[in-house]
C-alpha cells in the first residue's frame, strides 16, 4: 500500500519549464486543491491554511505584480536573471498561491498561550504539507510546477497581491506555485548519502 505513495513522493521534481497548457480540466485542478487544503493537517486542526487558484488572465496579473517588484527590489544581472524567470512563470497555464491566516493563529495563540512559541512553527509545518500535497497531485497529473516565495520578497508585494485579488489582510504569503504543462523533462536531481540524512538505532 505505501508502495504507491512512495512512487508519488518520487514523481514530484522542481519544472520551471512549463507551457500554457493543463493536461487537466479546470474542474480537476479546483477539485485537487480544495481535497488538499480540506486534509492537509494543521495544529489542533485550526484550518489556517489557504490557497488561490489563478489561472489566464489572473495569472497574467499576478506575474505582473511581481515582475513590477522585482524591477524595484534588484539591480543589474540578478534583477535581469529575476524578471526572465518571472516571465517563464507567467507563460505557465496558472498558479497556486499559498496562505497561513494570522488572525486564526492568533486566536489560538490566546486560547494556549502556553505554545505561543511554537504556532508560528507548526503554522510553517502546515503550508509545507499543504504545498508538498498539492505538488505531489499535480505531478501526479503530468504538471510541471515549481515553487516559489516570491510573496516573500515585500511587504508591498504581498499587499498588492491580496488587494488584486481581494483577499483579507490576515492572509499571510507562504509560496507561489507556478504550474503548466512540462515543455521539458525535470533536471535530474542529485542525492546525497541516505546514510548521513537518516539514523536508525534499535533496541
Amino acid at each position: 500500500m505505501s508502495g504507491a505513495y512512495l512512487s508519488a513522493l518520487a514523481v514530484r521534481r522542481t519544472n520551471r519549464t512549463i507551457t500554457p497548457k493543463s493536461s487537466i480540466p479546470d474542474e480537476k485542478l479546483e477539485a485537487i486543491v480544495k481535497a488538499c487544503v480540506l486534509h492537509s493537517p494543521t495544529p489542533f486542526n485550526i484550518q489556517s491554511s489557504r490557497a488561490v487558484l489563478v489561472t489566464g488572465a489572473a495569472n497574467a496579473r499576478l506575474w505582473k505584480l511581481v515582475a513590477d517588484s522585482l524591477e524595484t527590489a534588484f539591480e543589474g544581472d540578478m534583477r535581469t536573471t529575476a524578471l526572465a524567470r518571472v516571465a517563464a512563470y507567467s507563460a505557465g497555464y496558472g498558479s497556486v498561491l499559498f496562505f497561513e491566516d494570522q488572525k486564526v493563529i492568533d486566536e489560538i495563540t490566546e486560547k494556549m498561550p502556553f505554545f505561543t512559541k511554537h504556532f508560528p512553527v507548526w503554522s510553517t509545518n502546515a503550508t509545507g504539507m499543504l504545498q508538498h500535497a498539492v505538488w505531489t497531485a499535480f505531478s501526479l497529473e503530468g504538471l510541471g510546477a515549481s515553487l516559489q516565495h516570491n510573496g516573500a520578497y515585500s511587504d508591498e508585494l504581498v499587499a498588492e497581491i491580496l488587494k488584486t485579488f481581494s483577499l483579507p489582510s490576515t492572509w499571510t504569503s507562504t509560496a507561489i506555485m507556478p504550474f503548466g504543462d512540462p515543455a521539458a523533462p525535470p533536471t535530474e536531481k542529485d542525492f546525497g548519502a541516505i546514510e548521513d540524512r537518516v539514523k536508525i538505532f534499535k533496541a
